[in-house]
């Protein structure tokens, strides 16, 4: 026995909450390149409200060497000041060294001594003899000014690649992290260090981060990291697999401890671009958000990262890949992110219920084909998050009464501002021991369910028809309750254009000929409980 009801739900920005307390689940990134220009009060005035309990690569506000400390002892903490010393109820990584090995003044290894930086490999590079005393200065000035306020330090990012310029040699990078990790701990043992995120997924074959980490592995540099990061493109199917094998590399060398943080995940709502697959639109990118963080999280994966928050314009290959379009205007995605936010980052528990078909392919027919369905205890309460690429169904059974409220994540309507944003809602009540069927497509639904120990649930069985739908000059309402009920009907605007009387067991009928033509929807209700609601059309 089930009774259903639906209606629309309307989200707008608000404040950000403190969650420090609830533990740092859900991450996101700055811009990339482009928006990093605007003000960091322009950006977090835009972003806060998106709930996110840390932030990461705020480009031109990290602790960038050759910025901070471009000549010996020039110390320039102008841009950090304006973060760490004014946004005090947010988290940070804070990025030291540079945002990419090579992100340096002509081309120069960003580990590299500022003012001795040069690009003749191999006489270059980073030198413990030559370079240690300037190295352990630039550690422990930029930990000791900011070390009440940042717990979490990076060192570099995407530099764990043996191809030089682009990273450096594995065992001079075995060599480099242990000693800075001893540096940064002497400063504060509180601190948690984060091993630089990997290349992922795009630019170089993941195999080659694979073996990368092994040749790092092997040279026992586990006990000089407290997080391992990596970075994750390509189709949300693809996700699974480099989880399984980044896990898998971990735990061969006894790592288990240790944990795994995805640093960087998102795809653009364009599809032009060679980093993210061709299904990219408005409406998959805000199902990203809610894809690639529950399969991230239920695979074991402790914090995940989107990337980014303001979007670089086109035709910049990283262009809309942020959940702020390049003008700073909120997208769907933002709103689908902070309903993440609110529903699921705060979950005590992840499990995975159904896998759909995994492949490490962005133009698979098939890969994400199936039923995928992850389940979160949230506030003690299970919660479930379903899709399925070519629509099958899921069922859950209820051990006992209950009531489940289903929210389609991806917002069916945004405003023109981006402000304001409409998520569909169902509601669904079931007896112990019912069933009910979800008819899932490629965007997702959340499914909370709520014990009816702390909600009113109809005792009627719902048996109310509302036809014919589209509709023309009338509709035809036939109910089956043994009490009286009202139907009320109402335009796009929620203004209310008709309502009638429903008596037990008998038809009413609505004459509709003095309605404009388009969408309405009706609400039925009993002893101001809702029963059934649903949109008609008027052709």
């Amino acid at each position: 026995m089930y009774i259903r009801r639906k209606v629309f739900i309307v989200f707008l920005a608000t404040t950000a909450a403190n969650l420090f307390s609830q533990g740092i689940r859900l991450g996101l990134n700055f811009p990339f390149r482009g928006p990093e220009y605007a003000s960091i009060a322009n950006h977090i005035s835009r972003l806060e409200g998106c709930g996110a309990h840390i932030y990461r690569q705020m480009t031109y506000a990290d602790l960038i060497w050759k910025h901070v400390e471009p000549t010996d002892n020039n110390w320039n903490f102008k841009y950090p000041d304006s973060v760490f010393f004014h946004y005090l109820n947010h988290e940070y990584v804070a990025n030291l060294y540079a945002l990419t090995v090579a992100n340096t003044n002509n081309g120069n290894v960003g580990y590299q001594v500022p003012w001795r930086a040069c690009t003749n490999s191999p006489l270059c590079g980073w030198r413990y003899n030559l370079d240690s005393t300037a190295t352990m200065d630039y550690l422990s000035t930029c930990v000791n000014r900011y070390s009440s306020k940042v717990r979490y330090w990076e060192l570099g990012n995407e530099s764990i690649n043996s191809n030089y310029p682009l990273g450096m040699p594995i065992l001079p990078f075995v060599d480099f992290v242990k000693h800075n990790y001893r540096w940064i701990k002497a400063v504060n043992p509180q601190v948690k260090v984060l091993l630089p995120g990997t290349v992922g997924t795009y630019g170089f074959p993941m195999q080659k981060t694979y073996q990368d980490l092994h040749a790092l592995f092997s040279n026992n540099i586990g006990n000089y990291f407290d997080i391992f990061s990596f970075h994750d493109y390509n189709a949300w199917w693809t996700t699974p697999l480099h989880i399984d094998s980044i896990l898998a590399i971990r735990d061969l060398y006894g790592l288990q401890d240790k944990e795994v943080w995805i640093t960087e995940s998102s795809v653009s709502s364009l599809n032009f671009s060679a980093i993210t697959p061709t299904y990219s639109s408005v409406d998959e990118q805000a199902a990203d958000v809610w894809r690639r963080s529950t399969i991230a999280w239920a695979k074991g994966i402790h914090t995940f990262f989107w990337h980014s928050g303001w979007s670089s314009p086109p035709p910049n290959e990283w262009a809309e890949f942020g959940l702020l379009d390049h003008t700073g205007k909120k997208k769907k995605s933002y709103h689908s992110y902070r309903l993440l936010a609110d529903k699921i980052a705060n979950f005590t528990s992840a499990q995975i219920k159904s896998m759909g078909i995994v492949e490490d392919n962005n133009n698979s027919t098939i890969g994400g084909n199936g039923v995928w369905v992850m389940k979160f205890v949230v506030n003690g309460e299970s919660r479930y998050v379903m899709w399925s690429r070519d629509a099958q169904t899921y069922s859950l059974t209820s051990a006992s009464d209950v009531k489940y409220i289903v929210t389609s994540v991806v917002p069916s309507d945004i405003s023109n501002d981006g402000e304001t944003a409409v998520f569909s809602k169902d509601s669904i009540y079931l007896s112990a021991g019912a069933q009910y069927t979800f008819r899932l497509s490629s965007l997702p639904i959340l499914v909370e369910e709520v014990k009816t120990t702390s909600i009113s649930i109809p005792t009627e069985r719902t048996l109310i028809e509302v036809f014919p739908n589209p509709a023309k000059s009338y509709l035809e309402i036939k109910s089956a309750l043994s009490v009286s009920s009202r139907i009320e009907l109402l335009d796009a605007l929620g203004r209310l254009v008709l309502q009638t009387e429903l008596k037990p067991q008998e038809s009413e009928m609505l004459y509709l000929n003095k309605l404009n033509k388009g969408i309405y929807f009706y609400s039925i209700s009993r002893e101001g409980i809702i029963l059934q609601q649903g949109k008609i059309v008027i052709e």
